[in-house]
């Protein structure tokens, strides 16, 4: 099967509009914690039983979810990094990035795709690496039989 680029973007997009602001919330975590080129999130699973400490625990969830984000942004390739960085950690418009970075607006398109397409693939890793679940974001097309 073969990744669906435009599809696989799109629904990360939606991801870290979405979901991005509600786990930062519930970790009590800002867009300022991510853009750190060292993190230091640790991913450690607690055994806690009782409710405070399982409320405490969905807070490390949560941080960790936070802490798998910024990893995945800051391990893409240089140019994806760059776009991930100030389309989502700094909030810059496609306009501003495509004036800062001197593309044309279809060069900028195709990379901040292929951006998307590689934190997609890299967010798995981390996740896993953060004993965290975050959902498959990778969209495949499926083959057309031919008869």
């Amino acid at each position: 099967m073969q990744l669906d680029k435009v599809a696989t973007a799109s629904n990360v997009t939606d991801f870290l509009h979405k979901n991005l602001a509600e786990y930062l919330a519930n970790a009590g975590m800002n867009k300022a914690d991510l853009s750190s080129p060292q993190l230091n999130g640790t991913g450690v699973s607690h055994g806690f039983k009782n409710s405070a400490e399982s409320n405490m625990l969905k807070i490390f969830d949560y941080e960790n979810k936070c802490w798998a984000i910024g990893c995945a942004i800051n391990n893409c390739s240089k140019v994806s990094r760059q776009i991930l960085q100030s389309s989502i950690l700094k909030e810059l418009s496609d306009y501003d990035q495509i004036m800062r970075l001197n593309y044309s607006d279809r060069t900028f398109y195709r990379k901040k795709q292929e951006a998307l397409c590689e934190f997609a693939t890299r967010i798995q890793f981390w996740a896993y690496k953060y004993n965290t679940h975050i959902a498959e974001l990778r969209i495949y097309q499926e083959k057309e039989n031919k008869v």
